[in-house]
């Protein structure tokens, strides 16, 4: 479903899900049944939905600037639809940003991690 444009990949489709169990939540490469690589995602076995995309491309650099650039264009586009700085700033997959939810209250942020991104942002 991945191949098709889904943000995640649901617990039957993971093959290898042994191996991620003392590692989760972490950073993954996700490739299909051939070998393709499709991407990078997000892996958290308790969540209900286990993989959830970062990026269409595989081996990124996932740190500081990959979601900083995220935010600079969700940031953009909000403020071309809003004329105040109240709205959602970032809301998960719709921005690529799985798993975080910001709101911006004029010069605050409220900032809702979860699906295990916030081990990986706050360890």
């Amino acid at each position: 479903k991945v191949l098709r444009g889904h943000p995640w990949v649901l617990t039957n489709a993971i093959i290898n899900a042994e191996e991620l169990v003392n590692r989760s939540p972490c950073l993954v490469n996700v490739e299909a049944a051939d070998g393709e690589a499709l991407g990078v995602a997000l892996y958290n076995r308790s969540g209900p939905l286990p993989v959830r995309m970062l990026s269409r491309q595989a081996f990124v650099r996932v740190d500081a600037r990959f979601f900083a650039e995220r935010f600079e264009r969700a940031l953009r586009y909000r403020e071309r639809l809003f004329a105040e700085p109240f709205y959602r700033l970032a809301h998960a997959e719709a921005d690529q940003v799985p798993g975080l939810v910001v709101d911006r209250y004029g010069d605050h942020l409220c900032v809702q991690a979860s699906s295990g991104l916030d081990h990986l942002l706050w360890p």
